[in-house]
């Protein structure tokens, strides 16, 4: 320890380690007898073993839901996703490289690439070929998979919008593989962010008899797939840890530093902290609560994390009101929300678009700056548009209008909804209850319309606009708050079809304002994390783009 203020925060980490094991299940990362029997004098696996090998830990709050490539949802699957996978093109911090694809070609109207594969293996030393990627591809929009993630390429590649939709059959989609080193795609129009799309896992090849020999329990297992990228899933303990391992066979093996990660759940965020400063994690993110006794040590860093408000608009609760809508966005104080929940670690946010994406020649949000509602709130607005509402919903009684806010089940996410409850209950003087389940079961429910206001958020998979609007139209398999809007539509469909990148950039900026106009989102914050590096590790990058952590490269010392 360095100093005293730390100390405190070590021993009192430790106590409230010592109370949450005392009143509830233990937690996922402290293995049972049965597990840690013979494993007492473990090495410090951050520093090389008597094997010499290299080992970087770190932690998740929740196990991944998934590891299959074409029905990754959330970003702790992106992250492992990006490290045991590979697309025809990788994205490293920004920088576009070529992946699988050694080279490639585009047609003069920028609508026809054409990949040349390098001499890759899968993990059990198969050739990887562009039959693959076909494959891979045609199986994200197959109405059988049901991808949430389909919607990347529906509006992209040729004829993916009709397949998907049960129109025509997978067999004409705009990716063909020429020859087993030769792949083509056809996009509806020219996209200058395709190739930065092609880094993430959903985009990856499968393999069509692997994917066949397991069925439903493909990915399911480590045993249960087959791995193109820098790392294979050595061991998947579910809810406990995932262990990953170089991959021997990966293409570019002699750049990879590292000999294993370790990926342990670790459902309290003190608890981990704990863990980092005990040398059993190598990176952790320190909760708001103790960031001032490490206010010298952590690293700050965005994570891209755009959180709001989902609202379901599907006529099924009071929330079909966009004046009721407007109502709740104007009761909340983001400013007092952001303090009270973070400490200020967070950045309260008004908008939707994340400001950092790529605009026309700047940032987007330097080029479009834009506050849909006020970041201190506005109650006299917020009551006017609850009183429109209540005549439209037929209602006499602000208490007659009653929501559920679901949420996920850790302590932090019940703080939060406790403060959004309160501050709408105060103001409009409606009833709002919380409803909080695992991350996975919250995933599901928002993908099958089983809610009526979720706090979720959202991370670009790439750095556009579009990345964040494409979620909205009236047909996205990804819009699960079933908002529609014909004006919307038109602009995303103008932004889709317009070649001229001003007009288009303009097109996405009014389809933002449309949405939050409509009250079709809550916007609450941005997520500024900081975190705490074992000084050993070196190459470790931090994104906002699809993935949390990039140690692709890393390396210990």
């Amino acid at each position: 320890m360095k100093n005293i203020k730390k100390l405190i925060s070590l021993i009192l980490v430790v106590a409230m380690c010592f109370s949450l094991a005392a009143c509830t299940t233990p937690q996922p990362s402290e293995p049972d007898q049965s597990e840690s029997e013979g494993k007492e004098n473990e090495p410090n696996e951050s520093e090389p073993t008597e094997t010499g090998k290299k080992v970087f830990r770190y932690s998740l709050l929740e196990d991944a839901p998934t590891l299959d490539p074409q029905l990754m949802n959330s970003i702790p699957s992106g992250t492992v996703g990006y490290h045991i996978y590979e697309g025809l093109m990788r994205n490293h911090v920004g920088e576009i490289q070529n992946g699988i694809a050694e080279s490639y070609d585009m047609s003069d109207d920028g609508k026809i690439y054409t990949f040349h594969l390098r001499d890759a293996k899968w993990s059990d030393g198969e050739p990887i070929t562009a039959a693959d990627f076909e494959y891979a591809l045609q199986r994200l929009v197959d109405p059988a998979t049901a991808s949430d993630y389909a919607f990347l390429i529906t509006s992209l590649i040729k004829n993916a919008d009709k397949i998907n939709s049960g129109e025509l059959p997978v067999e004409d989609l705009g990716v063909k593989a020429i020859d087993e080193k030769t792949l083509e795609i056809e996009l509806y129009n020219p996209a200058g962010y395709f190739l930065s799309m092609l880094s993430m896992s959903q985009l990856c090849p499968v393999r069509k008899d692997v994917v066949e020999e397991h069925g439903q329990e493909f990915s399911a297992d480590a045993d249960k797939m087959v791995y193109s990228g820098p790392f294979i899933v050595k061991e998947w303990r579910h809810s406990d840890r995932i262990i990953l391992e170089k991959n021997p066979n990966y293409w570019n093996k002699d750049d990879i530093k590292l000999d294993e990660v370790h990926i342990l759940t670790v459902a309290d965020p003190m608890t981990a902290v704990a863990m980092f400063e005990q040398g059993e994690l190598d990176q952790v993110n320190v909760p708001a609560e103790i960031l001032e006794n490490y206010e010298n040590d952590v690293i700050y860093y965005f994570d891209g994390a755009n959180d709001f408000i989902k609202l379901n608009m599907d006529g099924s609760s009071e929330l079909k009101s966009k004046d009721l809508r407007l109502a709740v966005n104007n009761a909340l104080n983001r400013e007092d929300f952001i303090l009270l929940a973070t400490k200020n670690l967070y950045e309260p946010n008004t908008r939707y678009v994340l400001p950092q994406v790529k605009g026309v020649n700047k940032d987007y949000g330097e080029e479009y700056p834009y506050e849909a509602f006020p970041v201190k709130g506005d109650a006299a607005k917020a009551k006017e548009h609850l009183e429109k509402a209540m005549t439209e919903l037929g209602v006499t009684d602000p208490k007659q209008i009653e929501l559920e806010l679901l949420t996920t089940d850790t302590e932090r996410t019940r703080t939060e909804a406790e403060i959004l409850q309160n501050q709408i209950q105060t103001v409009l003087g409606i009833t709002v209850n919380i409803r909080q389940v695992p991350y996975k079961q919250r995933l599901e429910m928002e993908s099958n319309h089983e809610f009526e206001m979720v706090v979720t958020g959202w991370v670009p998979d790439y750095s556009d606009p579009m990345s964040y609007l494409e979620l909205w139209p009236t047909n996205s398999p990804y819009n699960h708050g079933s908002y529609s809007s014909e004006v919307y539509d038109g602009y995303i469909n103008e932004a889709i079809t317009n070649t001229d990148p001003q007009e288009r950039m303009d097109a996405l900026f009014n389809a933002e304002k449309t949405l939050l106009e409509d009250g079709g989102i809550v916007p609450l914050q941005l997520r500024r994390m900081a975190m705490l590096l074992n000084p050993k590790v070196k190459g470790f990058e931090t994104y906002f783009v699809g993935i949390n952590y990039d140690y692709m490269y890393a390396d210990i010392e």
